[in-house]
């Protein structure tokens, strides 16, 4: 238990009051608690103020191995905690008689025992105004300092004149000294002594307020550290991102760059008329929906070098994966609806478009209004991040299986591109849209695994 000795100070301190009768040692005390024609103090109880000890007697407490010294029979000093007689409240019950034991560490736990009742100032404050000096008393008059001085074993002298023949005792004037300066008042005692226990408290305290400022500091240091490295981590990862989704380092995701849909669209446009006028302005509407999906694609893109950390990093990221995802689904459908129109194919066509009806892609209603908040966000971007990826999972589960996909239509898609010189080939598309389904299924396997 940690605890602060003022065993060496309060002992010189002893020693250089100890003809004060005020001052008592260990033999001197003990006698004074045994009492005589009066209650032993000895069973009184001890109320420790850490409240981590049990009460114990005063009996129990006063031993000679830690024992400096007592100031009359109200103080009592001990190498590391001091105990003072109170009235103490226990249960809502008042009992004087009790000694609240206080640890020197613990002098801020009480209030202050320093303001001594009796007023120090005034001289003196012992009964019939006699200061004893051992063998010898002091008696004063007013402020006129006017001293009788008594030999306990011989006559007193009574008058100023033999007063005055006591100058030559340096002893007698060195007591007389202490008088004067109120050393004799046990008030006065009491605080010279506290005053003594709280230097060292108090410097104590100044080193651990030290200590803690210090520590307080090599924290925040230590933070510090700890965040720039944070950044640097996150920083990498954003790059590595970036330029995983954009290799060439243009700024946009690779994957949507072009503009391969609509120049099919145009190619076949009269065409497509022939079989019926309003599948143009559905294809249309479409492309309206695709374009804004690739816009948002694109924010969505940006909006990864602002990532906090490394966790919102990592679920922006997977967001965008699944946005690129949907897009190369409904991309590879679009690209197809037009082609198995243009060939006659009209079970793939219908479909196609019948799940396209479904999913409200003739309508970019919805992509537009994800477009506006992208682009006015705040502090509601996360939020709308789970909302795109909730819907993303929902068209991604209505249209991630291909059964129409065959050989042949990729032969005939591919050929079609070629001819607006495409540089997108219908196998690229499949296998991109398969790696994405083999990823998620790798990644939800090894979180069931965890």
């Amino acid at each position: 238990m940690e605890e602060l000795d003022l065993s060496k100070e309060l002992q010189e301190f002893y020693e250089n009051n100890k003809d004060n009768t005020l001052i008592r040692n260990y033999e001197e005390t003990l006698k004074d608690s045994t009492g005589f024609f009066k209650t032993s103090k000895l069973g009184y109880d001890v109320i420790d103020n850490s409240l981590k000890e049990e009460n114990q007697t005063f009996k129990k407490t006063l031993t000679k191995k830690d024992f400096v010294f007592s100031i009359q029979n109200q103080f009592y000093y001990f190498n590391s905690f001091f105990l003072f007689k109170s009235r103490i409240s226990i249960n809502n019950l008042s009992d004087n008689k009790r000694f609240l034991k206080v640890d020197y560490l613990n002098l801020n736990s009480i209030k202050k025992v320093t303001k001594y009742t009796t007023d120090f100032k005034s001289v003196p404050s012992l009964s019939s105004d006699t200061v004893f000096l051992k063998s010898r008393s002091v008696k004063f008059f007013s402020d006129d300092i006017f001293y009788i001085y008594r030999d306990t074993k011989n006559n007193t002298l009574d008058s100023k004149t033999e007063y005055d023949n006591l100058d030559s005792d340096e002893n007698f004037q060195y007591k007389m000294k202490q008088v004067k300066e109120g050393l004799f008042d046990k008030g006065y005692i009491f605080n010279k002594v506290h005053t003594l226990i709280e230097e060292p408290f108090n410097e104590l305290e100044r080193l651990k307020d030290k200590k803690r400022k210090e520590q307080e500091r090599l924290e925040e240091k230590q933070e510090l550290i700890k965040e720039d490295k944070r950044q640097k981590e996150l920083k990498v990862s954003q790059t590595n991102v970036l330029s995983e989704l954009d290799k060439d380092g243009n700024g946009e995701v690779d994957v949507i760059e072009g503009n391969d849909f609509n120049l099919l669209l145009k190619k076949h446009q009269n065409s497509i008329v022939e079989v019926d006028r309003t599948y143009v302005q559905q294809f249309v509407k479409i492309s309206s929906y695709l374009k804004t999906k690739e816009k948002n694609i694109q924010s969505i893109f940006n909006s990864i070098k602002d990532t906090p950390n490394q966790e919102v990093l990592n679920e922006y990221v997977e967001i965008l994966k699944g946005e690129i995802h949907t897009y190369n689904l409904i991309l590879f459908n679009s690209l197809n609806m037009i082609v198995s129109l243009v060939e006659d194919d009209m079970i793939t066509f219908y479909e196609i478009h019948e799940m396209f009806d479904t999913l409200n892609m003739f309508d970019s209603k919805h992509e537009k209004d994800v477009s506006q908040r992208l682009t006015n966000i705040g502090d509601g971007l996360e939020s709308l991040m789970y909302e795109i990826r909730d819907m993303g999972n929902q068209i991604s589960n209505s249209i991630d299986e291909l059964s129409y996909v065959t050989e042949e239509s990729n032969q005939q898609l591919n050929e079609q591109l070629s001819e607006i010189d495409s540089t997108m080939k219908a196998g690229n598309l499949i296998n991109a849209i398969n790696a994405y389904q083999n990823y998620k299924i790798n990644k939800n396997t090894k979180s069931l695994r965890g």
